[in-house]
């Protein structure tokens, strides 16, 4: 992105001069503007497309990606498009939309959620992060014995999460979120979420131990790991209830519009930054960055007449997030899936990932509240699991990334089935 930077500024000094610098700044930074337009574009016309058929907008930003990447060949050959994919400048701003994204779902937690649902969102949460990634990992086991066991934990924990935004959407559209189910859902999705990233840095940081040299799986540095996640999520918890009323009076006293925004990306950034320092995922710290700032979920601001913190961030997160989800959508070849042993994996997963979720509504112990629905809001992975995913393909592990291409075209359509099914399965759940 520097490079980048610095030849848009060049061109701007060598204006008058140097005819011959065109053609460098063009071939450099042009083609990463026209790719980056494309992407976003395209990805919002895919979000108003399948929002029309009451799906999430993260399904077609994910599946016009996927169209481009499989279909652009045929007409104008591999060039543009492995150019887009495997861009640095418009990995790095997609990087930055994933930072954004779990920013956001961190402002939106409410950790209130979990007392007034109590036991049942703790059950809940955890059979619906220990069964799927029991599951995931047996069937990778048996698809890929060839693998390393590391592979094969970081496949099961791919299917652990539980997409947050998916599933408040759908209880917002169907008006049952103050319902018990509804209470019971948002509270153990959230704390799902949580389990998973602790999962995810568990093995992550067990992946990476191991490329190092390390043992490939220690009792002591799991757990040793786990402390770590659950530390740093406590103590900028902590943090966040004795600071964060201090921090808005001082955005307020400033009286500058938007320094609320400011403040709070600046923040998810340095925890972003220092949660990779202590070896933890950087996703972690944004999301406990979001939480930090609004513990309640209320919607801070700096101005009674200001918008939220998290309406100022929607014009960032409408441009960055799509373009993670998109460039998600580019690494998915479906080709990839046309073998069998692929068809099989992707539909095993896909069979694990829905019966591990339901399995979770086994937790529920409060009276009154239907097992059923809560089991099927839990169902999608959404834009979780592809950040999952995501990270898989860069993590790499003797010599070559966690997830093959294969393996990785089989979990992105794991995650569009589980998020494509649970509309109509929560609309039928709560009117039968």
């Amino acid at each position: 992105m520097l490079d980048s930077g610095r030849g848009s500024f060049s061109f701007l000094a060598a204006a008058s001069t140097a005819s011959s610098a065109e053609p460098a700044m063009t071939s450099e930074f042009g083609p990463v503007l026209l790719g980056l337009a494309i992407l976003v574009l395209g990805a919002k016309l895919g979000g108003l497309l399948v929002t029309r058929w009451r799906q999430p907008a993260v399904l077609g930003e994910l599946l016009f990606g996927i169209l481009l990447a499989n279909l652009y060949p045929f007409f104008s050959g591999n060039g543009g498009i492995d150019f887009v994919r495997s861009n640095a400048n418009l990995g790095f701003l997609a990087e930055m939309g994933v930072l954004i994204l779990l920013f956001d779902v961190g402002l939106e937690t409410d950790l209130r959620a979990f007392v007034k649902v109590g036991l049942s969102a703790v059950l809940v949460a955890s059979i619906g992060v220990v069964v799927p990634l029991f599951l995931g990992w047996a069937v990778a086991l048996w698809f890929l014995p060839e693998s390393s066991t590391l592979v094969h934990i970081f496949i099961g924990a791919t299917l652990t999460a539980t997409s947050v935004g998916i599933t408040v959407r759908v209880l917002k559209d169907l008006g049952v979120t103050n319902s018990p189910e509804g209470q019971t859902i948002i509270g153990s999705a959230i704390l799902d979420d949580v389990l998973g990233l602790i999962v995810l840095a568990v093995v992550v940081g067990t992946i990476t131990g191991s490329a190092q040299g390390e043992s490939a799986i220690s009792a002591i540095s799991i757990v040793a790991i786990v402390l770590k996640a659950a530390a740093f999520l406590g103590i900028t918890i902590a943090l966040g209830h004795l600071l964060s009323a201090k921090i808005i009076r001082f955005a307020t006293r400033t009286g500058q519009p938007g320094i609320l925004l400011i403040i709070g990306v600046a923040l998810c950034f340095t925890l972003a930054y220092i949660s990779e320092l202590v070896g933890l995922a950087g996703i972690i710290g944004a999301f406990a960055a979001g939480v930090f700032l609004d513990p309640y979920g209320v919607g801070v601001r700096s101005r009674a007449d200001e918008a939220t913190l998290r309406e100022l961030l929607h014009p960032l997160s409408n441009v960055l997030v799509p373009l993670f989800f998109v460039l998600m959508g580019l690494q998915v070849n479906l080709i990839s899936l046309a073998t069998p042993s692929a068809l099989a994996l992707g539909s095993l997963l896909i069979v694990c990932a829905i019966v591990g979720k339901l399995a979770c509504a086994l937790g529920v112990v409060g009276r009154g509240i239907r097992r059923l629905p809560v089991g099927i809001g839990m169902i999608p992975r959404g834009e979780v699991g592809l950040i999952f995913a995501g990270i898989g393909t860069q993590v790499m592990l003797e010599g070559g990334p966690i997830l093959t291409q294969h393996v990785y075209s089989a979990v992105v359509v794991m995650v569009v089935v589980t998020t494509l099914i649970v509309p109509t399965g929560l609309r039928w759940a709560f009117t039968k």
